[in-house]
């Protein structure tokens, strides 16, 4: 596409008024109009159907999401943790078993490994804010069975080295790929890949929905049978499981993504786009030792766009920014040893977390969304050279 007509298309779909408060992400954005037309008469049909649990829409949905990502089997289910649920009991975890995963990832990720009476490890994250694969030998144990790694904020780097490790001992993988759909090669380098559709997502739905996609068809099958009361596939009522989760996704919302999935490529190139500016306009700042831009700038799907800032001026930029109508974020403020709850609290070994510390006590989002202007963005660029006068 010609870089004119994709600005054009960005600016034509976004709603932003110049002046107006920019908000990290709006609401009443998260769907252009044309999206919000394709899925209400997606949703008519089911609508009239009265398919709304069960239905056609989820073996399409079903096949779309295995054929993207070149996978034998795709499980959609009714959110992104219960994804993470299902995957870790198809693979073999069990009550007791350790679960190494990165510390600074939404809290489902680690609630998911609760949730099934095993227990997460933490490991040290690096620069692009993923697992960084030098940590897992010294964390692996007799009870060590599978590490549970997050392509956070969209970046998949590392996720081939944590692969290549994992063989080396003999672990499971599991690749939360919540924040960077539309990254296929991922299925290669782990055991089952697991998505999110929430509505905040670089594709997202008009509700809670989730899946997960495997080579394996072991695992599919168990995770088919966990997903849906631990029947047998096509069988209702006759279990093969002795339990199993209310997790299938619902018709309805599997309608929704259906016709979202036809907006994705645009949305993606969208995003790319915006990450590209940001990183062409704030480089002066990065040179200048200010900030810090992103790390994995060709691999990444741009969920959100974190900067580190520097000199211990984070904070402060949040405050100028909130005073200039714009708001950053940081996204998961609360490293998961650093919780109020038990388990955090009696965490043990939380000394070997420097690293991890200095990075996350650093870490600033600024605004990305698939309906961002470039007017708008141009705005949060002034106000950042502003600040850094």
């Amino acid at each position: 596409m010609e870089k004119e007509s994709l600005i054009n298309i960005i600016n034509n779909e976004s709603r932003y008024d110049d002046g107006a408060p920019i908000p990290f992400l709006p609401f009443t954005r998260l769907n252009s109009s044309k999206e919000r037309t394709a899925c209400l008469a997606e949703m008519e049909k089911v609508v009239t159907s009265g398919q709304f649990t069960s239905g056609d829409a989820i073996t399409r949905l079903e096949k779309q999401l295995a054929d993207y990502y070149r996978a034998t089997s795709c499980i959609a289910t009714s959110s992104g943790t219960d994804a993470l649920k299902i995957a870790l009991k198809a693979i073999g975890v069990e009550p007791g078993d350790e679960v190494i995963v990165p510390p600074n990832s939404f809290a489902a990720t680690e609630n998911a490994i609760f949730s099934i009476g095993a227990k997460p490890v933490y490991a040290n994250i690096d620069a692009s804010f993923n697992l960084n694969p030098a940590e897992i030998p010294r964390l692996i144990t007799t009870r060590t069975k599978a590490i549970l790694a997050v392509c956070l904020y969209g970046s998949v780097r590392n996720m081939r080295a944590i692969s290549q490790e994992a063989r080396h001992h003999e672990l499971r993988v599991i690749i939360d790929a919540a924040q960077c759909f539309g990254v296929p090669d991922l299925i290669g380098c782990c055991d089952v890949v697991t998505l999110s559709f929430n509505p905040f997502k670089n594709i997202g739905g008009f509700g809670k929905s989730g899946a997960l996609l495997t080579y394996s068809s072991a695992i599919a099958k168990r995770a088919r049978q966990f997903s849906h009361h631990g029947f047998s596939e096509g069988k209702k009522n006759v279990k093969a499981q002795n339990w199993g989760f209310n997790s299938r996704i619902d018709n309805i919302q599997a309608a929704t993504l259906l016709a979202k999935f036809t907006f994705f490529a645009i949305n993606a190139l969208k995003r790319s786009y915006l990450a590209y500016r940001y990183i062409n306009k704030l480089t002066p700042l990065e040179k200048r030792e200010l900030i810090t831009l992103p790390v994995e700038k060709t691999e990444n799907t741009w969920h959100l766009f974190p900067i580190r800032v520097n000199a211990g001026k984070r904070d402060e930029l949040i405050r100028f920014a909130k005073i200039m109508n714009i708001e950053f974020d940081i996204y998961y403020p609360i490293l998961g040893y650093e919780g109020a709850n038990e388990y955090a609290l009696t965490y043990q070994d939380k000394i070997s977390f420097a690293t991890s510390r200095s990075i996350h006590a650093t870490v600033l989002h600024i605004p990305l969304h698939n309906h961002m202007s470039i007017r708008e963005q141009d705005r949060i660029v002034d106000i950042l050279y502003e600040f850094f006068q």
